[in-house]
């Protein structure tokens, strides 16, 4: 019994391990807006139509962040899709969460 408990508390630790978050539903569900200024720093850079789509991402992904600075930038539009409204607002809120936008 003493050398199959320890055998056993591996696999409990790794299987504990696998229930942890999955990183696509992080980035899919991001309460803190974290993934929507990563989206809006990358529309900053991004040329053309890449830059285009990552500014829908920003306001895709901020419209259901927790926080409520990030959230009150945006807005939704004539067809009911989120649009950034105030950029100022929104680059503030994220930088007020340690996002630097000037580098």
């Amino acid at each position: 019994m003493k050398k199959i408990l320890p055998i056993f508390m591996v696999m409990g630790l790794a299987l504990t391990a696998c229930a942890g978050p999955n990183p696509d539903d992080l980035r899919q569900s991001d309460p803190n807006g974290h993934t929507a200024c990563m989206h809006y720093g990358g529309s900053l850079t991004a040329p053309g139509d890449l830059g285009a789509t990552n500014l829908k991402k920003a306001a895709e992904s901020g419209s259901q962040a927790s926080t409520e600075a990030i959230r009150n930038a945006v807005s939704t539009d004539a067809q009911s899709q989120p649009e950034i409204t105030d950029s100022q607002a929104f680059a503030k809120a994220c930088e007020s969460q340690g996002f630097d936008f000037d580098k």
